[in-house]
């Protein structure tokens, strides 16, 4: 039996989506961090404060995304609307992953059933790419108060170029 050319498509936007929740989960324990680091005179930093930066970062790398989200609430006040759109990302990031092809089980079956899916998971990758944005913007926000950049474009453009692997 052939494989329906729509079911590729069907896997890509799901690995698609999948990559944007990992991404958001990133940005979250950057927001986290960034948070840290703002109180922190960078050029004064000792062996002991990396090794306590280390096991923040190892902390945050541990954390499951609710919990990061969870962190980053209690940090400060937000907009309503940027709280909402992190719960609904976390929400659409957990159906994703744990429920959806569940969810949809016969479904992947037809062509109606699989352009439904697909459409689900461009509108899931829509809402994690909105929640990614704010806490992009957070995270620059936080590294602007610091007196720090938010990060090179140029060194990010040379990995991109080299497909460059970077250990987060």
């Amino acid at each position: 039996m052939e494989t329906p050319k729509d079911l590729y498509e069907l896997y890509a936007e799901f690995g698609l989506a999948a990559e944007k929740a990992q991404v958001l989960e990133v940005e979250a324990g950057n927001v986290s961090l960034a948070f840290l680091s703002a109180f922190v005179d960078t050029n004064q930093i000792t062996e002991e404060d990396r090794a306590r930066f280390r096991a923040l970062v190892d902390d945050a790398n541990r954390k499951t995304l609710g919990a990061l989200l969870k962190l980053i609430k209690s940090l400060g006040k937000f907009d309503q609307s940027i709280l909402d759109a992190i719960d609904e990302a976390l929400e659409r990031r957990n159906y994703l992953m744990h429920k959806f092809f569940r969810h949809h089980n016969f479904a992947i079956c037809s062509e109606a059933g699989r352009k439904r899916m697909i459409e689900e998971l461009r509108e899931i990758q829509r809402k994690l790419a909105l929640a990614h944005a704010m806490l992009y913007g957070i995270s620059c926000t936080l590294a602007a108060l610091a007196g720090r950049p938010a990060g090179s474009e140029e060194l990010e453009a040379q990995f991109v170029r080299e497909g460059k692997r970077v250990d987060i």
